[in-house]
């Protein structure tokens, strides 16, 4: 049985990502939930409603979506199975996968397609954990004037520094050790980065996210008008296109890709080699313009995290306690409550595999904190049953 959005409000919440400048899948997952809601004097009907309505409040508070009341939500007609969304603009698609109904209560699972919009947000609190692959050069000839193929490692290497230093958002925990071996270094990162290799890269940097990046355009264009070579001073002109793609390695999804182009003054001897760890690269009108590039990615990327929901990864689990690798960096704190998902996947009506997360009933509290990781152990002191190492666990607003 599936609640099916009418065809124009999903046109609405497509439209309303498209304008705020996001892809529809920068901020979508599914989040599995459950709704249970009392029968009182035997009207199932209207029970089923609010168990509905608290299995999709969950679903949003998890994704990291926030809501003043369940009808910005709903804000619509419920009826047996039709489901109208009209404005929120936050959710995609809902299905329901299971219902059990008893004289005294309805129990109602969904499964929602959910994002996080950008003005909807309380979940900057936790800093989300990153970690840099050093970035490559699409196009290896066009380093040779100069000799500087290591640009595109010196690049990375600083975006990673400034995360470190700058983000209030994302905790910089590695900057990988050398550059992924691809097999076409001018295709997207995407489409050579499969789910195994983030999923090893986060385990070895104990990370949810990736930050992979591509230097496709380093092109010289020379000044053949000796006028203008004499008037100006300049004898060629150096371009820099960047192209950044971040991944959430806990599922496997590419979140966001970003594009960068710049081009500036290339003051340097074309013969010699240029040491691009100097005062007179990074102070040169090429180099300017390269950094402008890198702040303004850093900028870009802090504004992408600041209302995406941190999630930790379980690394213990013993009786009612659990270990988790997010701590102090990440602004955890004794006394902060989570709850624990499971990660699956299902396949969707067109056929593709999508990530899934099983919100469980377990509630846990921190007890210890240490810089990249919490303990916590259960609010009721219940033993944790069918939670393993590699399940999820994240904050919601209680």
């Amino acid at each position: 049985m599936s609640l099916i959005l009418k065809k124009h409000c999903l046109r609405y919440c497509l439209l309303t990502i498209l304008l705020s400048g996001m892809a529809p899948s920068a901020f979508s997952a599914w989040y599995q939930t459950t709704g249970v809601a009392k029968v009182y004097q035997g009207n199932t009907t209207q029970a089923r409603k609010k168990a509905i309505d608290e299995a999709i409040k969950e679903a949003l508070l998890f994704s990291g979506a926030s809501i003043s009341s369940t009808q910005q939500v709903r804000n619509g007609l419920l009826t047996q199975d039709l489901f109208m969304v009209r404005s929120s603009g936050v959710v995609n698609d809902i299905e329901i996968i299971n219902e059990k109904v008893s004289n005294t209560r309805v129990e109602v699972s969904i499964r929602a397609d959910v994002f996080a919009e950008d003005r909807q947000c309380f979940t900057a609190d936790y800093r989300k954990s990153i970690a840099v692959i050093p970035f490559i050069v699409s196009h290896q000839e066009q380093a040779q004037i100069g000799e500087i193929y290591p640009l595109a490692s010196k690049v990375s290497e600083k975006i990673y520094q400034g995360l470190q230093t700058q983000s209030l958002h994302l905790d910089a925990r590695d900057y990988y050790p050398s550059p992924i071996q691809l097999s076409d270094a001018q295709q997207t990162m995407s489409s050579q980065l499969d789910k195994a290799m983030l999923a090893a890269i986060a385990r070895r940097s104990d990370v949810q996210y990736i930050l992979a990046g591509r230097l496709t355009d380093l092109s010289i264009q020379y000044n053949d008008n000796r006028l203008t070579n004499w008037l100006t001073g300049e004898q060629a002109h150096r371009y820099f296109d960047m192209q950044i793609e971040l991944f959430n390695a806990y599922n496997g999804e590419l979140v966001q890709t970003f594009n960068y182009q710049t081009d500036a003054h290339w003051p340097f001897d074309i013969k010699k080699r240029v040491n691009i760890n100097s005062r007179l690269f990074w102070q040169s009108d090429y180099g300017l313009a390269v950094n402008n590039q890198i702040d303004k990615s850093l900028n870009e990327l802090e504004a992408l995290m600041q209302c995406t929901a941190a999630k930790g990864q379980i690394i213990e689990v013993a009786d009612s306690q659990i270990r988790f690798n997010l701590g102090s960096k990440n602004k955890i704190n004794v006394g902060d409550r989570f709850k624990i998902l499971h990660q699956a996947s299902f396949t969707d009506k067109q056929g593709i595999v999508r990530p899934n997360y099983i919100i469980s009933h377990y509630q846990v509290e921190v007890t210890q904190v240490y810089p990249h990781s919490a303990v916590a152990q259960t609010t009721n002191n219940n033993m944790l049953a069918n939670i393993q190492i590699g399940d999820m666990v994240s904050s919601k607003l209680f």
